[in-house]
């Protein structure tokens, strides 16, 4: 088995120094998500776009998709397995249905997060979250799905409503 389903663009290389790895990865995230309109199922698809102090200039949308929350300190870090397939982001929720993708809507335990639909390469261990609201869908989160992980996913695949 390849790194890549053949139906997806390539896993970014995230070789270089900082400033290099974060222009690579947010010329992705522009292109895709920016520049150009993103539709799940025919309905369109947005991103947190607040700006904070600390975010370098960007979006928190994105640092949901190539980042994660360290338990010590409380920052975002890199998360490379995720960061590398942020090519595959746009491609998956905008894929016609095949059966490599499992889609399916979970409803999450509390109110402010709701029913939720899940985008998952299973096979290729990579997963997004979006959440409907009103007309359009709401990117959540993206991430590699970690062993610890798949179980909770199937558990929820298999609890789909």
């Amino acid at each position: 088995m390849s790194d890549t389903p053949s139906f997806l663009p390539p896993i970014l290389n995230l070789d270089g120094d900082w400033d290099t790895i974060l222009a690579r990865l947010y010329s992705v995230f522009k292109i895709d998500f920016k520049e150009s309109q993103t539709y799940h199922r025919g309905i369109k698809v947005i991103y947190n776009g607040t700006i904070k102090a600390d975010g370098l200039g960007k979006e928190e949308g994105f640092w949901h998709v190539v980042s994660r929350l360290d338990d010590d300190t409380g920052e975002r870090l890199i998360d490379y397995p995720r960061a590398k397939r942020l090519p595959w982001a746009k491609p998956l929720m905008e894929s016609p249905e095949r059966h490599e993708i499992k889609v399916w809507q979970y409803q999450e335990g509390t109110a402010d997060k709701g029913l939720r639909t899940y985008v998952w390469v299973e096979e290729y261990n990579y997963a997004l979250i979006l959440h409907r609201k009103r007309k359009v869908f709401y990117w959540v989160t993206a991430f590699y799905v970690e062993s610890r992980k798949q179980k909770d996913l199937r558990r929820k695949y298999e609890s789909r409503v």
